[in-house]
This record gives structure tokens, sequence and C-alpha cells, in this order.
């Protein structure tokens, strides 16, 4: 990863929250030199092995295809909330496209339904319901994880 000196930032407010916070880290160290270590970062790092489910997939996703505002996240402390609310969006929206999909395919137990197809038996309710949570997840991961 480049030094953030060399880095040319596109997000001009995510520049000013890293400055902040590495000012901020910097007091802490003439504060307390002790405590202080070379190594340390004014921000928390993540690599595609720190995360996992969505969070992973989001991360891994952002190196691929938005490497530059993957560092800057990173490096302004924001990319830890960014997967947070990707993730809570993708469950979201996994709801919703399973409320869809369910209804699409009759798969849930109304009375009407159950009259209109009666050739519906409980394993192909199951078996749908299955085939109905892999694709809504699948979508919601096309539509949150995998955009920007």
């Amino acid at each position: 990863m480049k030094n953030a000196k060399e880095m040319v930032w596109k997000d001009k407010d995510l520049e000013a929250r890293y400055r902040r916070n590495l000012e901020a880290m910097e007091e802490r160290h003439r504060r307390h030199p002790k405590l202080a270590s070379p190594w340390a970062l004014p921000y928390k790092v993540f690599t595609e092995n720190s995360m996992h489910g969505i969070q992973n997939m989001r991360i891994r996703w952002l190196i691929a295809n938005r490497p530059q505002e993957y560092r800057e996240m990173m490096m302004a402390n924001v990319l830890e909330q960014h997967l947070r609310e990707t993730e809570r969006r993708t469950r979201h929206q996994y709801g919703r496209n399973m409320d869809m999909l369910m209804e699409q395919r009759h798969l849930k137990r109304r009375t009407d339904v159950m009259a209109a197809h009666p050739e519906i038996t409980e394993t192909d309710r199951y078996y749908g319901m299955i085939q109905a949570q892999h694709g809504a997840m699948d979508m919601a991961i096309h539509e949150i994880v995998e955009s920007y």
C-alpha cells in the first residue's frame, strides 16, 4: 500500500478525516511517549482475511474493483462502518427479495394459493423455499455487495 504522503486522494473529505486522525495519534504519542509504537497507524487495517461473510465479500469486491476507494475509506477510518452498513443493507435486500420470490413461486401458505394449486406438495414447497433463499441472496449480493 502506498504511503499516505505519496497517495493522491480522490475524496478530500476522507483525506481531511485521515489528517485529523493522524494529528490526534501524534498528539497521543507526544503526551505518552512510553506507550507510542513506531509502527502505529492512525487507522484500523482491514484485509481480505480480517472479515467474514458479507463483509469479506465486500472487501474483496472493493479491492478488486475500487482499490483507491478501499484505501481511502480504510485510512479515514470509515471502512468498518461502510462494511457494517453494506451487511445491513444486503440482509434487508435479501428479505425483500425472499418475499418477492416466495410470492412469485406461490410458496407462501395461503388458502387461496393452496386451493388454486393442489399440485404443490409440502416437499415442492420446501425445495422451492431453498431455491428462493439461494436466489434471494444471490440477488442481494449482486445488488448491494457488488455495486458502488
